[in-house]
C-alpha cells in the first residue's frame, strides 16, 4: 500500500481557512488519525485526499503519483462516510457490488469479492437482506465492506462510529483496528473522540484551526503534549501557571501564583524566572492515607464536588486557587468541604512552554 503525502495543502471557504498549509506524511500500512474539535479542518483534509475537494494551494501524493487534481474515481481510494451513505432500496450484496459493476468487473469476480469481504466483516449469510433491516453496527460493517471490496490503495474513514451507541462504538474501535492490521491497509481515520484515536492509531495528528499542532504515537501525544491545547484536548488535565525559582540537573522547583511550591523533573533548558504552564493528569494524583507527609508536592486539599461514576468517583479538589481533578475508588462519596492530603510525583508533572 502506498504512502500519502500532503505538501502545503490549503483550502479556503470564502474568508475562512479550513486547512492552512498542511504538511503530512501517512506511512505505508499505518492507520493515522486526524483528531481535533469541530471546525479544525480534519474532514476537509480527508475530502481533499479523496478528491471531493480541490485545495487552492499545495500538492497531494499517493506514492509517487501526484493526485491533487485527479478525479475521485481515478484515485483508487475507499471512503467510509459518517452517514454510511448506503443505498436503502438495495440489498447488502447489491450495495457492495454496485461499485464493481461500474468498473465492469466480471460477475463471477464480483460474487467472489463480495463473499470474501462479507466474511471479513462477519456478515456472511446477509447478502440478500435489505440494508434497512440491519442494525446500526451491521450497517457500519456494510459501509466498511463496500469500501474494502474495491481493493482500495488507501482507506479513508470519516467519523464512521459517531452514529452508534457508546457500547457498540467501543467494540467497533477494536474491530476496525484488527481489520486494518489484517489487511495491512494504509488508512486515515477522522474523529473528535480522544478514546477512539488512542485505541485505533499508529500515530495521531492533532489539528486546530486548520493547522497541525502535534504528530506522534498515542503515548507521546498523551504523555508529552506539545502545548496547552493538546494537553487539554487529549484526556483530562488540571492547569496552573507557575514560575521557575530554582534549577538543578534534571529538575526544577516552581512557585505558583498563589505561593505553592512544586518539584518537577525536567529535561528542558529552563531559566530562573521563566513562566511555564503545569498540567496534571487525574491518574497522577495520589491520595495519602493517614494524613500529612514531608514528601515534596504533598498538599492538603478540599473537596469542591464529587460525582459517582460506578467504577470510580470523579472528584474535584481545591488547593489554593488551583482546582485539581482526579478519580477515587468508589468506596465512599466524599462530601463538599472534606479535607484530604494528596501527593503529586515530580516525574508525573507535565511542563508546557508556550
Amino acid at each position: 500500500m502506498p504512502e500519502v503525502k500532503l505538501e502545503g495543502v490549503t483550502k479556503r471557504y470564502g474568508k475562512v481557512t479550513a486547512v492552512d498549509h498542511l504538511d503530512l506524511l501517512v506511512r505505508n500500512g499505518e492507520i493515522l488519525t486526524l483528531l481535533g474539535p469541530s471546525g479544525c479542518g480534519k474532514t476537509t483534509t480527508l475530502r481533499c485526499i479523496a478528491g471531493f475537494v480541490v485545495p487552492e494551494e499545495g500538492r497531494i501524493f499517493l506514492g509517487e503519483e501526484e493526485i491533487t487534481t485527479l478525479s475521485p474515481e481515478k484515485r483508487g481510494i475507499g471512503f467510509v462516510f459518517q452517514s454510511y451513505a448506503l443505498w436503502p432500496h438495495m440489498t447488502v450484496f447489491q450495495n457492495l457490488a454496485f461499485g464493481l459493476q461500474l468498473r465492469r468487473v466480471p460477475k463471477e469476480e464480483i460474487r467472489k469479492r463480495v463473499q470474501e469481504v462479507l466474511s471479513l466483516v462477519r456478515l456472511s449469510g446477509m447478502e440478500d437482506r435489505n440494508v434497512r433491516q440491519l442494525s446500526g453496527g451491521q450497517q457500519q460493517r456494510v459501509a466498511l465492506a463496500r469500501a474494502l471490496v474495491l481493493h482500495p490503495r488507501v482507506l479513508l474513514l470519516d467519523e464512521p462510529l459517531s452514529n452508534l451507541d457508546a457500547k457498540l462504538r467501543e467494540e467497533m474501535r477494536f474491530e476496525i483496528r484488527e481489520l486494518q492490521r489484517q489487511l495491512e491497509t494504509t488508512a486515515i481515520y477522522v474523529t473528535h473522540d480522544q478514546a477512539e484515536a488512542l485505541v485505533l492509531s499508529d500515530r495521531i495528528a492533532v489539528l486546530n484551526e486548520g493547522r497541525l499542532v502535534q504528530l506522534g504515537v498515542p503515548e507521546e501525544i498523551y504523555q508529552r503534549p506539545a502545548n496547552r491545547f493538546v494537553a487539554g484536548f487529549i484526556g483530562i488535565s488540571s492547569f496552573v501557571e507557575a514560575g521557575v525559582i530554582a534549577v538543578s540537573p534534571g529538575g526544577v522547583i516552581l512557585r505558583t501564583d498563589d505561593g505553592l511550591q512544586l518539584h518537577a523533573l525536567c529535561t528542558k533548558n529552563l531559566a530562573i524566572g521563566q513562566r511555564v504552564t503545569v498540567a496534571i493528569r487525574p491518574e497522577h494524583i495520589d491520595v495519602i492515607e493517614g494524613g500529612p507527609t514531608d514528601s515534596v508536592n504533598a498538599f492538603e486539599v478540599e473537596v469542591v464536588r464529587a460525582a459517582y461514576l460506578g467504577d470510580s468517583i470523579d472528584c474535584r479538589f481545591r488547593v489554593g486557587k488551583w482546582e485539581l481533578r482526579t478519580q477515587l475508588p468508589p468506596r465512599r462519596l466524599p462530601t463538599r468541604g472534606e479535607k484530604f492530603w494528596i501527593h503529586i510525583p515530580p516525574e508525573k508533572i507535565i511542563l508546557i512552554l508556550e
